[in-house]
């Protein structure tokens, strides 16, 4: 069972007044904390627990799945039947017709924009989504309008997520992953063993012998295999792993830009990215390596995202005691240590704070025009 609403925590205006360092250094964010708790919990596994063009997908106390706007209220009425199943993407959202089994999608303010027809659909991505037409014909790939931009003559396991007009497609024997475009060819043959989607013109793929390279959107290896692991390419770096099991950034062109001297590190982010030392505590260094926010207690810590991040004190043998709060780039602590860590990233000002499974509190960035 979910736990419902209880009594407001009193959280409001956690943030510590910070004296400007000068006309030529903005000020570190600040934020503030809602004073009523509403009926929340993440929707898995179709939701992210973040604000998407400024909507909030959620499971209710009751199990109902409902849209929430940016003041925790629900957003709006879905007609009769029709029930939420995706977070919103390029402003639009999968729901289904409990009556028929069929799925649509709703535009951002919850009207139907495509009908219900479809066996099953995904969320847009790279203007495209994936759908199964009714009665066993066939799949295709529609735009927001729902309009068919390509009809599949062949079928793919793949999440048909689309990232510089390509995205990863498994092999039907072997396990071996190559890439499709959005006409439904597969462009970039079955031979790797793993394999991310396309960041920034490369994507991280993993050969046959274990080790991590970097391919451009022709499928020509640009940044050869010789790393033990690495990341998405995010702000032109990439952190990626030595044989000696340290962590390092490089650039574009492959060139070590950060030496291999992390037990692990984060993506960059807003000219940040978090870094873990031996004692697995987090920090964040800028793209020259220097340590702008030094460890501190905290052994977890998530992307900066509008000046703030959110960073935790985690219990991998007891994640019920973990505990959670928001930092600026100042490393400033804005709240206290109660959320947990499925709460959200900032999105348009906004952001989500679990407190339990059932309760969430809205935070807003400080000096949002109401």
């Amino acid at each position: 069972m979910f736990k419902r609403i209880g009594m407001a925590l009193l959280t409001l205006s956690l943030t510590t007044a910070i004296a400007g360092t000068g006309s030529a250094a903005p000020s570190p964010a600040q934020i503030d904390v809602s004073q009523t708790s509403f009926d929340f919990d993440t929707a898995k596994p179709n939701s992210d627990a973040e604000f998407h063009h400024g909507l909030l997908l959620a499971v209710q106390a009751d199990g109902d799945l409902v849209y929430y706007d940016r003041t925790g209220k629900q957003a709006f009425v879905l007609p009769e039947g029709i029930v939420p199943v995706t977070d919103f993407a390029e402003q639009r959202a999968v729901v289904k017709d409990s009556a028929t089994g069929r799925y649509g999608y709703i535009n951002t303010k919850g009207i139907v924009a495509i009908p219900c027809q479809y066996a099953s659909a995904g969320n847009l991505s790279g203007g495209v989504a994936h759908v199964v037409l009714a009665e066993g014909a066939g799949e295709a790939l529609i735009d927001r309008a729902g309009k068919v931009v390509t009809t599949l003559t062949e079928k793919y396991s793949s999440e048909f997520y689309f990232s510089d007009g390509l995205a990863l497609a498994y092999a039907p024997k072997g396990g071996k992953i190559g890439f499709i475009n959005t006409s439904g060819k597969l462009v970039i043959p079955y031979q790797y063993t793993e394999a991310r989607g396309y960041s920034q013109g490369l994507a991280l793929v993993k050969n046959g012998t274990g080790l991590y390279g970097y391919i451009n959107t022709a499928g020509k290896t640009v940044l050869p295999f010789k790393y033990k692991e690495g990341s998405d390419f995010s702000e032109g770096l990439a952190s990626v792993k030595n044989a000696k099991g340290k962590w390092g950034f490089i650039n574009k062109q492959g060139k070590l830009s950060l030496p291999f001297q992390y037990e692990n590190t984060g993506d960059f982010s807003e000219g940040l990215a978090s870094v873990y030392n031996s004692a697995g505590k987090v920090g964040f260094i800028n793209k020259q390596g220097k340590l702008v926010i030094g460890y501190q207690k905290y052994n977890r810590a998530f992307s900066f995202k509008e000046g703030i991040a959110l960073v935790g004190i985690s219990n991998p043998a007891d994640n019920s005691k973990d505990k959670y709060g928001y930092i600026n780039t100042k490393g400033e602590l804005l709240t206290k240590l109660i959320y947990t860590g499925e709460s959200s990233s900032f999105s348009g000002g906004y952001a989500v704070g679990m407190t339990a499974q059932g309760t969430g509190y809205i935070l807003t960035k400080r000096g949002l025009a109401q």
